[in-house]
């Protein structure tokens, strides 16, 4: 059985804040702060992280696909009627991208580091660097599947990667209780921020949907003239992610970056280089072929 389900306010189906916090507030500080979970599988984890979030003045949550029901009587039953509030407004797309467009931070969470993974940094450090419950931008927190976490390709796709210092013995989190300790950490952050103006002010990065169409285009281009391998065209363009990344780019900045792409393929085309790049035309790229002889 499913409990009946409140109607959504139409500016919540657009995905505003309709909350009404009291300015000051703790929600109303953290009110452009999305939390995001990737492929949630079960209902009761979904009422726990809606009940854990409102202890900490999150109340927008957002799904990429998934089975979990925010509709559930178990859904319901964890949420209990504080975390109510959070089911009733939660958003369900069907990706990834869908669920962050429009942030400027998009924040990845992982227990899982690497070389490949990026750096990534516990959550006192990033909230003193970001502060983003004072950023006029959309920032996402994007929580993995209960089962792996998230992938390394949409790990690639954020701004800024969190871990959550743990025991190795026991490292992985159950999903409410990371989502408990992250927005606690941030509540704390914001609390203790609450009417100061940071230090240092940021330029307003570039939409999460603009920077990562300049990584495609990138990628088109980057293969065609042989910059790129076609057989791991990502090898090289998850440094650029990380490289461009630490820059946070303006919406000018991209402009300038595609603009240059732009005139790349261009000449490409004008060299006659086909858009398959060394996959096409692999004799063309042949660093150790020999020069052709005149005639």
């Amino acid at each position: 059985m499913r409990a009946a389900r409140r109607p959504v306010p139409d500016a919540a189906a657009r995905g505003l804040h309709v909350s009404g916090a009291a300015p000051g507030s703790l929600e109303h500080e953290l009110r452009r702060i999305r939390v995001v979970l990737v492929e949630p599988t079960y209902s009761g984890n979904l009422g726990q992280v809606a009940r854990a979030m409102r202890n900490f003045g999150l109340t927008s949550l957002w799904l990429a696909g998934g089975r979990a029901d925010p509709d559930a009587d178990e859904a319901r039953w964890y949420a209990r009627e504080e975390g109510g509030l959070v089911l009733d407004r939660a958003r369900r797309v069907d990706s990834f991208d869908e669920a962050v467009r429009g942030c400027r931070t998009v924040i990845g969470t992982s227990r899982r580091l690497g070389r490949r993974r990026g750096p990534a940094h516990p959550p006192e450090a990033l909230w003193r660097a970001l502060a983003p419950w004072a950023r006029p931008w959309e920032t996402a927190l994007v929580f993995g599947r209960e089962a792996h976490g998230l992938s390394t390709p949409e790990l690639d796709r954020c701004t800024d990667l969190l871990w959550v210092p743990t025991d190795p013995a026991c490292p992985s989190l159950n999903l409410a209780h990371a989502v408990a300790v992250v927005g606690y950490t941030l509540a704390s952050a914001a609390r203790d921020a609450l009417g100061r103006t940071p230090e240092v002010a940021i330029a307003e990065p570039a939409p999460h949907e603009e920077v990562q169409a300049m990584f495609d285009h990138a990628r088109r281009v980057w293969l065609r003239i042989g910059y790129l391998h076609y057989q791991n065209p990502d090898a090289i363009l998850r440094h650029w992610r990380k490289i461009f990344g630490r820059a946070r780019l303006t919406e000018h900045e991209v402009r300038i970056v595609r603009a240059l792409l732009h005139q790349t393929d261009w000449v490409a085309g004008r060299a006659g280089l086909p858009e398959g790049g060394a996959r096409e035309a692999p004799e063309l790229f042949d660093k150790h072929a020999p020069p052709e002889a005149d005639d």
